[in-house]
């Protein structure tokens, strides 16, 4: 019986330390404590690489910012900033803190003559910038959803 007990203890005990990661987990993508935070989140700098007229903006941010909001610099209709939903939100953070803690895309790379460079930096709750990918991106499927997702607000 006093073997029994103890199993039962140790896995209470192992659930419990489960539980707590896991509330850890969570508490650390907390979305109303992100929103607290001031200035940028995440800058994306889309760079024409190929001739263009002397009138035209070769460089196009856009900024989404820990208060939720998007900002497109080509877009004079967007310059107060445009809220973002909550799911975009969090699936732009994670992307982020996942792409910086595992150091994603630095083997990544994309050979082009011209077209369009990203770069991607991500900047962390303490304002400290983190460079998660700087070039041509026509194949990779996951910044192109991160382009998707902004590219969604362009036109509110």
């Amino acid at each position: 019986m006093k073997k029994i007990i103890a199993v039962l203890m140790t896995m209470v005990m192992l659930a419990g330390f489960t539980a707590c990661g896991k509330a850890g987990d969570e508490a650390k993508y907390d979305i109303e404590e992100l929103k607290t935070y001031e200035g940028p989140m995440l800058e994306i700098t889309s760079t024409i690489r190929a001739p263009i007229p002397d009138d035209m903006d070769r460089d196009n941010t856009v900024i989404v910012n820990y208060d939720g909001s998007i900002v497109i610099s080509l877009n004079p209709i967007t310059q107060s900033g445009v809220p973002i939903s909550d799911e975009d939100y969090m699936d732009l953070y994670r992307f982020c803190t996942e792409s910086v803690e595992n150091d994603t895309f630095a083997d990544y790379m994309e050979y082009y003559e011209d077209g369009v460079t990203y770069r991607f930096v991500f900047y962390d709750e303490d304002g400290d910038a983190h460079e998660i990918y700087d070039g041509y991106l026509y194949e990779n499927d996951e910044l192109r959803s991160v382009l998707r997702i902004v590219g969604g607000y362009e036109m509110d």
